[in-house]
Parts: C-alpha cells; structure tokens; sequence
C-alpha cells in the first residue's frame, strides 16, 4: 500500500502547546474511564507506560483528546517484555466499548492479537495501530508509525559518514521483531550496500533493558576493543552503549534512536554522537484523530501513515527542525 508522509509541522505542532490529560491512566491490566468528563471514549493500549517515548506518545494522544472533546483512556504494561498482560489490557479496553482503539503490539503480542482485533472489529470498534504494525491482522482501518526500516538505513548513512566507510561495528537491539527488526535490518541493508569495507559484527539483543543492553555492548567492546561504532536501536540500547565506551575509553561513534532526556543529556556530553528521533507526540495526536474522524464517518484514504524522523547532534539541537520535535 502506497504510504504517506504527514509533514514535520503538522505531526509535531502538538507539542508547541502544553499536553493536558482529558482521561484517566491505569496500567493495572484493564481501561479505566471513571474519572472522564462524559461523552465518547477512546482507548489506547501502549507497549509500555514507564519511559518517556510512552509519556510523550500519551501526551500527544491526551492533546488530540482535548482538542476533539474525546476523553483518552490509556494503558500499558509496566516493561515492553509483557504480552500476556498487555492482551489482557487489549481485552478490557474492547470489553468497554470505546469509540476507537488504538494499539501498539508487543512483539510478544503479535501472533495473538489478530484474534483479539477480530473481536474489536466484531463489536463495529475501529482499531488504528500505531508506533508498530500489527502483523497478520487487516482489521487496523491505518497504521501510524515511523518507517523503521528507514530509520535503520539513516543510522547506517551516518555511521558510514562519521567512520569513513571503514572499521568493525557493533549493534545492539532492543528485540528480535518488530520496530527493533526493521531498524535492525534498515541499518545492515545500508551497511552492506554503501560499505563493503565495514564489519558488522552478530547483532546483539539487549531487550530493551539498559542492564542487559549494557552487558551486551561490554561484551563486544572487550572482544573487539578496536571497533569505530557502535548502534543502538532505542533509547535503552544506546544509552547502555553510551556508557560501555565511555567506561572502557573507546572511541567509538555511538548512534542511537529516540530522544528521551538521558539520552539527549548524553548527546550534548558527546557520549553520543548523534541520534535518530521518532514524533512520538505526533504518533499518539494522529492515532486519536483518525480514530475520531473514523467514528464520525470520515476513514482515511491511505493504510499507512508515516511520521517523519529527525537526526540530531549537540549542534544542531537548536534548530528549527530538531526543536519542533524535541521539546525541553
């Protein structure tokens, strides 16, 4: 399906007005709208509700929800690596019959979840996926998210830029399939095709865990204390390698994605070099708009809607372009 690209402006203008809540949160397994206004409702079951990718996607949703006079019901589960619980919460927020659904699976999740969706679409509850494409399932009626693969290759442009094309790199992802997959896969792609010369070494999986990220990254770095760069598919990954160079003096350029506060404090240290950065306000804001368009007779013309990504460095925060998306 032809995709389309949602301008920088229009996806991230929400975050140029402060982000007020017009629902309640609860990620004790289930939607909870005992605190909203009245009037229609509608859910967003998140991958997790305890960074800060997840607040600012919530933030750009509770917008929208303010903007439209819709009351947002947001859950997640505590780690990204719950899918059982997360199902559970998808289930809850079907049981409660909101006008629109929007959610973003697990990896865990995703061979179970066309199931679930097919009971949303069973109750007439319009289902938008975003930040990740549910696999296998046509019933979302869009889905909203970054090209990821794109993501992965822009890293990759950079790496090759900032090493010369030359050197062994390492890489650490935050999982095995989904988002984590095709930035992972964007980025060898572009390797292999505009740097013949570079070594990639076995990609290592830190599970979105700064711990496990860390012994992952420290591992390469002792085996291979020679290497020019190393790339880091989230914020948890990168921030884990961010530290691993720095405590071992390695010289090695370090790329990551998102923009959560740690990591762009990293940046501005020169910890990172340089990192890729998702809309994720834009993501949630749009997820809600089509949901309510949808519910007032209007589908989108397109199935898959794509959020622009930004790259940032220490001298470039400041601009235009970066400001728009990361807001202090």
């Amino acid at each position: 399906m032809k995709k389309i690209l949602i301008g920088a402006v229009a996806l991230t203008s929400v975050f140029a007005l402060s982000a007020c809540s017009s629902g309640t949160s609860n990620n004790s397994g289930g939607t909870d709208n005992s605190a909203a206004a009245g009037g229609e409702t509608i859910a967003l079951v998140a991958k997790a509700d305890s960074s800060d990718y997840w607040t600012a996607v919530k933030e750009g949703a509770e917008k929208a929800g303010q903007e439209l006079g819709v009351n947002i019901s947001w859950v997640g589960p505590a780690t990204e690596t719950e899918p059982e619980k997360q199902l559970q919460q998808l289930e809850a927020a079907i049981t409660a019959k909101p006008i629109g659904i929007a959610y973003a699976p697990q990896d865990g999740a995703q061979a179970q979840a066309p199931e679930y969706l097919d009971k949303a679409k069973a109750a007439n509850i319009n289902v938008v996926a975003f930040d990740t494409p549910v696999a296998n399932s046509d019933v979302p009626i869009a889905t909203i998210a970054s090209d990821n693969k794109q993501i992965g290759a822009m890293a990759a442009d950079h790496m090759i830029e900032l090493t010369g094309g030359k050197g062994t790199i390492g890489v650490v992802a935050h999982g095995e399939v989904g988002t984590a997959a095709d930035r992972r896969d964007g980025f060898l792609e572009e390797i292999k095709a505009k740097a013949p010369d570079m070594t990639v070494l076995p990609v290592q999986n830190g599970n979105s865990d700064q711990a496990e990220s860390r012994t992952k990254a420290s591992g390469m770095l002792t085996s291979n204390p020679d290497l020019v760069g190393m790339f880091g598919t989230d914020d948890d990954s990168v921030i884990a390698i961010a530290d691993e160079v720095a405590a071992k003096g390695s010289k090695a350029v370090v790329i990551g994605v998102d923009a959560s506060p740690d990591e762009i404090s990293l940046v501005k240290e020169g910890k990172i070099t340089g990192g890729i950065t998702q809309n994720p306000g834009g993501i949630g804001y749009q997820a809600v708009k089509t949901l309510y368009d949808a519910y007032k007779g209007t589908m989108p013309t397109e199935k898959n809607i794509v959020s622009p990504a930004v790259w940032y460095t220490k001298d470039n925060l400041d601009s235009p372009e970066v400001k728009e998306v990361i807001k202090d």
